[in-house]
């Protein structure tokens, strides 16, 4: 089973009379690096939050939301804030000295003044252990979706091998035709130059010998289709194996290309840019794994 970097998970937790929500979402990245937005009163908590992800998840941008919805029972224990509302009647009077005036203030625009009220906060002794149970609980949801995620890849990996396996396929018998068709063409071009009706054997095996070796891409095939066999079992193994995949594509990449390099014909030269769109296509996706 393999995981992408790429996942969601969100839940409303209930703690005593707090409704939390938790969320946790991420994206691809070289290295893990985790990102908390929290409420103060969640603030304690998020070296032991870091500590969960890292247990689970090895890389990614993790984005973590921490927040608290909705409290009933701090909602019924409103506090009016009493230095704010000692500051904001000595900035009144500050003012009104310059001879502003104004009409008398009400209780309504006064309990209107932004943190005016408050409430009581959360201990974090009281919270810290349900919230990281919650908090577990998701992460496990979490990692769910990167295997669903990590499924669709590997099908999607796994069909672009199938094509890159069937262009090596068929890629032998056309330099096989190349080859004969080459031959041909040489003996009857050393017959006009050489104006004789028989071609000296030995220069024509000579010519054709070298022409074979400026084209010889075996090895280039071999190994490309060695490490399209290492890829698929990686697959098959799973696990954390996105940046071993990743250095896979560069050497299929450099084979493609000197395939292509030595091509002598239209066919081999589409097969190779064929490849290297393939094998391009393959090293988007794995980026996206773990």
């Amino acid at each position: 089973m393999i995981y992408s970097m790429t996942g969601y998970a969100a839940n409303p937790i209930q703690i005593n009379s707090a409704t939390i929500q938790l969320e946790i979402k991420s994206v691809n990245h070289r290295f893990l690096d985790i990102t908390i937005k929290s409420a103060e009163e969640f603030k304690p908590l998020e070296n032991q939050l870091r500590t969960l992800i890292s247990q689970h998840i090895s890389r990614g941008k993790i984005d973590i939301k921490l927040f608290l919805k909705e409290n009933h029972n701090h909602n019924s224990t409103l506090k009016l804030n009493h230095e704010l509302l000692k500051k904001y009647l000595s900035l009144v009077t500050q003012i009104e000295e310059y001879g502003i005036s104004q009409a008398p203030l009400t209780i309504p625009q006064i309990l209107a003044i932004p943190g005016i009220l408050s409430q009581a906060q959360f201990e974090a002794d009281e919270i810290q252990e349900p919230l990281l149970a919650e908090f577990a609980v998701l992460l496990t949801k979490f990692v769910q979706t990167q295997s669903i995620e990590g499924d669709k890849l590997q099908q999607l990996l796994s069909s672009r091998l199938e094509q890159i396996a069937e262009i090596v396929t068929q890629i032998k018998p056309i330099l096989n035709n190349i080859i004969t068709e080459y031959q041909a063409k040489l003996k009857q071009r050393l017959a006009e130059f050489m104006q004789e009706s028989e071609v000296n054997d030995a220069r024509l095996q000579q010519e054709l010998a070298f022409f074979c070796q400026k084209m010889d891409v075996s090895e280039e095939i071999d190994r490309l289709q060695a490490h399209v066999n290492e890829f698929n079992a990686l697959l098959q193994k799973g696990g954390q194996i996105g940046k071993r995949l990743d250095f896979i594509c560069q050497e299929m990449h450099r084979e493609a290309n000197t395939f292509g390099s030595k091509s002598v014909a239209i066919e081999t030269t589409q097969k190779a840019v064929d490849l290297k769109v393939l094998i391009e296509q393959i090293r988007e996706q794995v980026q996206n794994i773990m």
